[in-house]
């Protein structure tokens, strides 16, 4: 099940729980980051669309190195995700007020700003 937008306020609530950080190389927002592979960036593609979710899209996050699931996050729009630049490190996402903006990890040339839904009744 996807993560949503008051799930979302929770976790960025809690600050950064990325081992190791010392949290000076970002300011503000949650970083979403795999456990497996800290560093290497994650790939991101959206969920089929027959998704049972009360939402728009479901994005799915995944360790770049390893292909492991990082989370799934709940959206309120599907814009296309079209890579701003060459580079292939992977990428970051990032969760402030909101909103998640996924930027490439080399250049930071940013992919897609996307609104995260607010959980609703199922229909």
């Amino acid at each position: 099940m996807p993560l949503f937008l008051h799930q979302m306020d929770d976790l960025a609530a809690r600050g950064c729980q990325t081992p190791g950080c010392t949290h000076e190389a970002h300011a503000g927002g949650l970083y979403l980051n795999q456990r497996c592979h800290p560093g290497t960036g994650v790939r991101v593609q959206y969920a089929d669309d027959a998704h049972p979710e009360p939402c728009a899209a479901v994005l799915v996050l995944h360790c770049q190195r390893c292909a492991a699931d990082v989370c799934s996050i709940a959206l309120s729009a599907r814009p296309a995700l079209v890579p701003a630049c060459q580079h292939t490190r992977g990428l970051e996402v990032v969760y402030d007020e909101g909103t998640v903006t996924v930027t490439c990890r080399a250049c930071h040339a940013p992919y897609a700003t996307i609104g995260v839904a607010v959980h609703g009744p199922m229909l």
